[in-house]
């Protein structure tokens, strides 16, 4: 019974021994598997982003070279309003000219007939030099004021924060000599 029960416990082992190994097998085949559908999904998006990447590649440089031939022709266009403004600008003159300097003659004769304007910039400096010393003055009254106020408190604030003090250690004395009675007695 015994050589019954061994040979039973040997073949039970040796069951379990390759139910075992082929688990193992098995998981190993799937761990495998699983790997390789990771190295290809891998492999898949990476052929997928460079394509991508490449489809933007010449999108973008299309669109730089016709950025640059905008900007090429926006150039061209304002050389030649440039040059057509001033064209303009030098027909006009041209066609103006005699009364441009009629005009620039009768000013000059104006400017001589009306000779006061210096003296009516003279006064206008004076004032606008009284209204500045005024405001100065105003300005200068007002911060004295205010640092001559601002002393005022501090000094009274000094004196208020003096006297509680001076309170404050008056009854810590007086509750000191308190608590000394207390315990004299």
């Amino acid at each position: 019974m015994s050589s019954t029960k061994k040979n039973d416990i040997k073949e039970n082992t040796s069951k379990l021994k390759d139910t075992t190994d082929k688990y193992l097998e098995e998981q190993k085949q799937q761990v495998q598997d699983t790997v390789d559908d990771v190295s290809e999904t891998n492999a898949t998006i990476n052929e997928n982003v460079n394509k991508i990447q490449r489809d933007n590649q010449k999108v973008f440089e299309k669109n730089a070279d016709t950025f640059r031939k905008y900007q090429e022709d926006g150039i061209r266009a304002v050389q030649e309003i440039s040059n057509n403004v001033a064209e303009l600008q030098k027909n006009i003159f041209n066609t103006y000219q005699s009364s441009y300097t009629q005009f620039l003659d009768n000013t000059f004769r104006s400017y001589w007939q009306n000779f006061n304007i210096p003296e009516r910039y003279s006064e206008t400096y004076n004032t606008v030099n009284k209204n500045m010393q005024g405001g100065t003055i105003n300005l200068t009254s007002f911060i004295n004021e205010i640092t001559v106020g601002g002393f005022e408190h501090f000094s009274k604030s000094i004196e208020l924060t003096q006297r509680y003090y001076n309170d404050i250690v008056q009854n810590n004395f007086n509750y000191a000599k308190k608590i000394g009675r207390y315990y004299n007695r």
